[in-house]
């Protein structure tokens, strides 16, 4: 009976010990990281199915200053341009599903994912 006795103790006082220096290693508070912060933003558009493909350059909505720069990662030179490779990467491509467009601004560059349905 004291040889269980002991033992009990002894696992209880090893239990509070451990417990004790695991409360001593808390986990910090989230922070953000850096590169999450700088991260450009992304703006996703989703087409519903039936609309005309020559309304699809409407609904990118530029702020002051913005303009288009690529179309799939292809240089535009104009906003109109840019309009126009929109409409003929769909038409062009039959079963194209997405569009990526990047907009650039004094403030930076952020991507446009226009989805069709």
């Amino acid at each position: 009976m004291v040889l269980y006795r002991s033992l009990t103790v002894g696992l209880l006082g090893a239990c509070l010990y451990f417990l004790l220096k695991l409360s001593m290693y808390a986990p910090e508070p989230y922070r953000e990281s850096v590169a999450a912060q700088s991260a450009s933003p992304v703006t996703v558009i989703d087409v519903a199915p039936g609309l005309d493909i020559r309304l699809v350059p409407s609904l990118v909505h530029l702020a002051p200053g913005e303009r288009i720069t690529a179309v799939a990662d292809r240089p535009v030179a104009n906003d109109l341009a840019a309009g126009a490779a929109i409409v003929e990467q769909f038409i062009e491509d039959g079963t194209a599903r997405y569009i990526d467009i990047t907009v650039d601004s004094a403030a930076g560059a952020r991507r446009v994912l226009v989805l069709m349905h």
